[in-house]
């Protein structure tokens, strides 16, 4: 395996932690290392080559190799949880939950989506890649992007926007069209930043909700 030391005089972007701090070294060499050759297919060793600090540094600010594995796919996976929260958010008092609004909503989690693939390639990559190794995040199995995805369809159902519909299935088609998108870049079948085909995501996610059958 070919590795790259990280720049001293670079300050070094982390994962959860402060810019430039050895814990952010450490995230950084493994999140580019994970993303690259899997999980079990890197050393703390080569971690520690690669953040320019010594092994037993690792374990001062995690107990083992999966631990850390583990908070990189936690935050990135938090990251993306309230993101869709956050955008999707509509008092419960409010009832003028439109189907212009719905579609704009919808263009915002698409674009925010891909703007968080494309600030941090690496740390997307690893979780597209390496999810499945993880399926126990949180303590609720609502508490990821697909539950929070899956709740407001529901609201939007509710509020007769779209028709009844199952919407754990249409939150998993939805962000699939964002997600099979980037594992088609993870392939190598096209490259760029995500955020340049949002216009077109948006609309093959609105397909998907099926628009033409939305209650007025």
């Amino acid at each position: 395996m070919t590795q790259t030391i990280l720049k001293d005089h670079t300050p070094i972007r982390g994962v959860s932690a402060a810019e430039g701090s050895s814990k952010a070294k450490i995230e950084r060499a493994a999140v580019i290392l994970f993303s690259e050759h899997g999980i079990d297919g890197v050393s703390t060793k080569q971690i520690a080559h690669m953040a320019g600090i010594s092994e037993g540094l690792i374990y001062r600010h995690f107990p083992s190799k999966q631990a850390l594995a583990f908070s990189l796919m936690k935050t990135i996976h938090i990251r993306l949880t309230q993101m869709i929260r956050n955008t999707t958010e509509i008092d419960q008092e409010d009832k003028a939950l439109t189907q212009d609004k719905f579609t704009k909503i919808i263009s915002r989690i698409v674009q925010q989506y891909c703007e968080i693939a494309d600030n941090d390639w690496p740390l997307f990559r690893y979780h597209i890649l390496h999810l499945h190794h993880f399926p126990n995040l949180s303590d609720h199995p609502k508490e990821n992007p697909l539950g929070a995805a899956s709740a407001f369809f529901a609201k939007a159902v509710q509020r007769k926007i779209i028709t009844p519909i199952d919407t754990d299935i249409l939150a998993s088609m939805a962000l699939g069209v964002v997600l099979n998108t980037a594992q088609s870049k993870v392939l190598g079948f096209h490259s760029g930043p995500l955020s340049n085909h949002t216009a077109l995501l948006t609309q093959s996610v609105m397909n998907l909700i099926n628009p033409k059958q939305a209650v007025s």
